[in-house]
């Protein structure tokens, strides 16, 4: 069972490039990191980790690899998902393969210490996928968790609404999830999602569900990470977020 926690939860308002908070991530996994060695070698002053934090935003344009395929996109792919300069691209030490993130996607980063709320890898991979499906529950949509990656809705054609993708290191989470709320598909069409041909991807509005902010659904991706955690949440200020020291 996760320990109680309090989640911080600090959101990036407008279209903020992919990079920054990749480098917030990892500003705080290296807080992680040094506490970790300071409590190996025990001094009057060990750091404290930081709270579990909750990163959203939304993105320009942008496609990201997993860390299988870092160096292994030839010129040609990458010129192909930099769609004539109208995107980004960026290598990522994440799980999976190629996806979009961009305007009208909630993209998600959860720091934390598996060992510190009682997840395994696994345990914590399906905490994510439930949590996407809780918030679909809000909003009258029914997700459900297949043998593919990430959240589908549920039928025939079952379409891909949530991506999933993480990185562990000596047990401290990094990246997460994207929820496509109000994303055109079309930028989806230069993927092929999970490397499953014939696959689509789907959104809140595809799905009927009009009118909703990527910041609105990122305090309820945030409520109900906290439920999970048996926490609740605190917003926070990016620079109360740089401003913690190892």
């Amino acid at each position: 069972m996760p320990l109680p926690s309090q989640l911080r939860h600090l959101h990036l308002p407008g279209l903020t490039p992919y990079t920054h908070p990749v480098k917030i991530q990892t500003h705080l996994l290296s807080l992680h990191l040094s506490s970790l060695t300071s409590s190996q070698n025990p001094s009057p002053s060990i750091p404290s980790p930081p709270p579990p934090t909750l990163l959203t935003f939304q993105t320009p344009p942008t496609y990201t690899c997993g860390r299988r395929e870092i160096a292994r996109l030839t010129p040609s792919q990458i010129t192909h998902l930099r769609a004539n300069n109208t995107a980004a691209f960026h290598e990522s030490l994440r799980g999976g393969q190629t996806t979009f993130h961009g305007p009208g996607q909630l993209t998600a980063f959860l720091i934390l210490n598996l060992k510190t709320h009682g997840f395994t890898s696994r345990s914590y991979i399906q905490f994510l996928e439930t949590s996407v499906i809780a918030v679909l529950a809000r909003y009258g949509i029914v997700g459900t968790r297949t043998e593919n990656p990430g959240v589908w809705t549920v039928g025939d054609e079952g379409r891909k609404i949530a991506s999933v993708g993480v990185h562990l290191q000596r047990y401290i989470t990094g990246f997460g999830v994207g929820v496509n709320v109000g994303t055109e598909l079309g930028w989806f069409e230069r993927i092929v999602m999970c490397g499953l041909p014939g696959k689509r991807a789907t959104t809140f509005e595809e799905e009927g569900v009009r009118g909703k902010s990527v910041e609105e659904v990122g305090r309820v991706f945030a409520g109900v990470v906290a439920e999970g955690l048996e926490g609740n949440v605190r917003m926070v200020t990016e620079e109360e977020v740089w401003g913690e020291k190892g």
